[in-house]
């Protein structure tokens, strides 16, 4: 509950706090769609992968170690100040036929942005960002399926360019973003997981492997193209 409330205020009360600082001439408001892909490897997923390769002496799915995601964006700007509000699609898997690995799900992020260097044509900006984000993961070795569901906080930084063409704008960025997800419910659960796979899979409980939590993340680095155009 907390999260969403902070959440709301900061979706609300960027983009007033910067209409009510508006004065100079690069003020504009901005929509957009943006994707790449995020360098997010789930290290128990792949420990999980690894057991069930040497069990079946070969599978065809290979580490999950990389994510695509796509989004749109809404862009406040005033004078060096932008807010961004950014919901994003996650998906990564491997694997298909008996084995089958998969992470999918969404983020909505708050993006503050500081342009300190720009000319008419190129713009160059800071960002950091707070982003929510929900995981649900899908896990399929032999007869045994599981599906569990996680989500948290985290954060984002990092740095990017604006290509102006008059209305018209090409996005290019890089970051960071930190955003583990440490517990996941499980949802649906039907067959028997090997002895060296998932160790518990009740409905309603925690994903667990080796009698610990088996934990995802939506972390890692970005590589991001995009285009918006100003209003």
């Amino acid at each position: 509950m907390k999260v969403s409330i902070l959440l709301c205020l900061l979706f609300v009360l960027a983009p007033i706090t910067l209409l009510a600082a508006r004065g100079g001439g690069s003020d504009s408001f901005m929509m957009g769609v943006i994707g790449g892909f995020t360098n997010s490897e789930q290290t128990h997923i792949n420990t999980l992968r690894e057991r069930a390769n040497a069990r079946a002496g070969g599978i065809s799915a290979s580490d999950l170690d990389r994510a695509y995601e796509f989004g749109v964006f809404m862009q406040w700007r005033a004078g060096m100040l932008g807010f961004q509000l950014r919901p994003t699609f996650f998906t990564q898997s491997e694997g298909s036929g008996a084995y089958e690995y998969s992470t999918t799900g969404y983020t909505a992020g708050a993006h503050f942005r500081l342009y300190p260097l720009e000319s008419k044509e190129l713009k160059l900006f800071f960002q950091t960002a707070v982003v929510w984000g929900s995981l649900k993961t899908k896990i399929k070795e032999d007869t045994f399926n599981v599906e569990a569901d996680g989500a948290n906080l985290g954060y984002l930084v990092g740095l990017g360019v604006e290509l102006n063409f008059g209305r018209h704008v090409l996005l290019f960025e890089a970051g960071w973003r930190y955003l583990p997800i440490e517990r996941n419910i499980v949802t649906t659960t039907s067959g028997t997981p090997a002895s060296n796979s998932v160790s518990q899979s009740n409905v309603n409980q925690e994903l667990e492997f080796d009698d610990r939590d088996l934990s995802t993340n939506m972390s890692g680095t970005q590589v991001l193209l995009g285009y918006g155009f100003n209003f």
